[in-house]
């Protein structure tokens, strides 16, 4: 029972909150919330340290309602509950004053428990619960603002790409169904172990729950989402964004290890996605103008990055890198959100510069987070990315294509982190006017992120220094062995990825400086801010042809019911005259009961 309240204890504040939050003065709705989030956490801490747990109840004929905390999903769950906590308690700060204040710490602690029920699932079923869950929750803090009917639309296209992907994940539940007559987690690993059954059909389940992978996760082709998903708070996107809901694909691929370990070409398909979508996404970062969008399309090329390595086979490596980015992506969405703050609500970077003299914190906060996002030797970002690109080259599924691909991307990542960095904090003053530091309240996270943004990396150091989380993760994932590289050829791959990294941070330091720029990064800038046009061949290919369809159907059955039979007038016409013989007068329905018996007889003698 224990286990099970780590879920209901956000779930408690999402019902306080929502039936009387609205009685409550601020600051206490955000308390409430920030506190329970803390409370799962320590609860979850104690429990993981004591052993783990499971629980387990009578659900559906033949799939209980099953949860586990194992290693992996102690993991994820301190990822959730501890970064989520810190944006919690940053929300306080930035969404003070909005009429929606505890409507917002309400949809806050649904999400982060339709998030804790993901990665406590011990089978797909239930996960797929907290999968629609966090799909519904960042519907309602997308479009927390709904009264822009721009950010209505961005949380509804999350929400319609999003179930793209999670009817690739129930097709695939009903294959393993078909195969194994079990959708229990622990059960399908059992099972895994012996004789492969039909591995035709196997491999096409593994490619389908990849595809609700690929929704969640924002992978090509089902990207185009998440850049739009900026419309809601700053806080919001820093969970969304950093540890939660776009980390939960990956968290799919590790939980079912036990499958994809035995799938060679799904597991080299999730790899050449993973390195698509790292490449797509650093590459649309450079033309970005919106603060927060810089960042989101970086998010979309840091979880290419996982899934590449999940590809390759290196699981525990994709969540050292899903844990580090945890930490320097909240920071960096959260010192957006300072910058912005500062700046009266101004989001686009060309009318920013100069703020490096008016915000001591959050220039630091910003200046760590770029760092450890290209990839600062010692900064954590540099620990998991070096552990990414020399998994390609050790794990059975890797290749050189897939480390020249990864480092040609991690330099193209330094180079676009720099630019957001100069552009927001260096060179002139652009069009701003007395911006002012953060509270507290939003300064203390910040402080932490940007302590974990530098230390995180040091949990899994490599060979031959203590490395502690491999050990920890490995036990609940699949054995996919990796040939071990020698010393000297271990050292020497690091020090080709720090030296990249530092070529990337300094080249995008020089170049950005520039007060104008050649004609042919001008072009490539231009295509790069339309993300390549890829929403507009979309909407070119899929969304407006269906549009039209649908208005050619709304508009044929109109006119075949109103125009050409006139059925509709004529049904509106009957009704309105039936209507008026309710005249509500005694006399007047005993006469038409009268003149109905004269007629009835009438008819029955003839």
């Amino acid at each position: 029972m224990a286990l099970l309240s780590i879920i209901l204890l956000p779930l408690l504040g999402f019902a306080l909150l929502g039936l009387f939050g609205r009685r409550m003065q601020e600051p206490l709705p955000g308390v409430i919330a920030s506190g329970l989030v803390l409370a799962s956490f320590l609860l979850g801490t104690g429990l993981l340290l004591s052993g783990g747990a499971r629980f387990e109840a009578e659900w559906l004929p033949g799939i209980p309602f099953s949860l586990l905390l194992d290693n992996l999903s102690g993991f994820m769950l301190l990822i959730v509950t501890g970064v989520g906590f810190l944006i919690h308690v940053y929300a306080i700060g930035y969404m003070h004053g909005d009429p929606g204040f505890s409507r917002f710490f309400a949809y806050f602690n649904f999400f982060i428990a339709m998030m804790l029920t993901l990665v406590l699932a011990d089978s797909y079923p239930v996960m797929f619960i907290g999968w629609e869950g966090v799909g519904l929750a960042s519907f309602l803090l997308i479009g927390f603002w709904y009264k822009n009917a721009q950010y209505a639309d961005s949380a509804r296209k999350a929400f319609i790409v999003n179930r793209i992907g999670d009817l690739g994940f129930m097709l695939g539940m009903a294959i393993l169904w078909a195969l194994f007559g079990t959708l229990s987690i622990s059960e399908l690993k059992e099972a895994m172990e012996g004789p492969l059954r039909n591995p035709s059909l196997l491999a096409l389940a593994g490619l389908l729950l990849f595809l609700g992978a690929v929704g969640k996760s924002a992978q090509v082709p089902l990207m185009v989402w998440l850049p739009d998903a900026m419309a809601g708070p700053t806080p919001v996107s820093a969970l969304i964004h950093a540890a939660t809901m776009v980390t939960a694909g990956v968290y799919l691929i590790a939980r079912s290890s036990f499958l994809y370990s035995v799938l060679p070409d799904v597991s080299y398909a999730i790899a050449v996605i993973g390195l698509l979508t790292a490449a797509y996404g650093a590459l649309s970062a450079f033309g970005q103008t919106d603060i927060k969008k810089i960042v989101a399309y970086s998010t979309i090329s840091q979880l290419g990055y996982m899934f590449l390595a999940a590809g390759v086979g290196a699981y525990w490596v994709a969540l050292f890198h899903v844990f580090t980015h945890a930490f320097f992506k909240a920071l960096l969405f959260l010192a957006s959100g300072s910058v912005i703050h500062a700046l009266g609500g101004e989001q686009d970077v060309r009318k920013m510069g100069g703020l490096w003299k008016h915000l001591p914190a959050t220039r630091w906060h910003g200046l760590i987070g770029a760092l450890a996002l290209g990839g600062l030797p010692l900064l954590s970002g540099f620990w998991s990315k070096d552990a990414i690109l020399t998994a390609t080259l050790t794990y059975p599924f890797g290749g050189v294509g897939f480390y020249v691909g990864a480092l040609l991307v991690a330099v193209l990542t330094a180079m676009y982190a720099m630019r957001w960095f100069v552009l927001v904090f260096l060179g002139e003053e652009r069009g701003h006017h007395h911006p002012h530091e953060a509270p507290p309240v939003m300064l203390w996270p910040n402080h932490l992120l940007a302590l974990g943004s530098v230390l995180a990396g040091y949990l899994a150091l490599p060979h031959p220094l203590p490395n502690l989380l491999e050990p920890f993760l490995k036990p609940a994932l699949a054995e996919v062995e990796a040939h071990h590289l020698s010393l000297g050829v271990e050292w020497g791959l690091i020090a080709l990825s720090a030296a990249v990294a530092l070529l990337g941070l300094w080249a995008g330091y020089v170049f950005f400086q520039r007060k104008a720029f050649p004609a042919w990064y001008l072009a490539f800038e231009a295509a790069s801010r339309e993300a390549f046009y890829v929403d507009r061949a979309y909407n070119a290919l899929i969304v407006n042809p269906l549009k039209a369809l649908a208005e050619a159907l709304f508009y044929g059955d109109r006119g075949l019911l109103s125009g050409y039979f006139g059925l509709g007038g004529a049904v509106r016409n009957l009704g309105q005259g039936l209507a008026r013989l309710q005249t509500g007068y005694l006399r007047v329905y005993a006469l038409l009961f009268v003149l109905g018996a004269l007629v009835l007889l009438g008819v029955m003698r003839w």
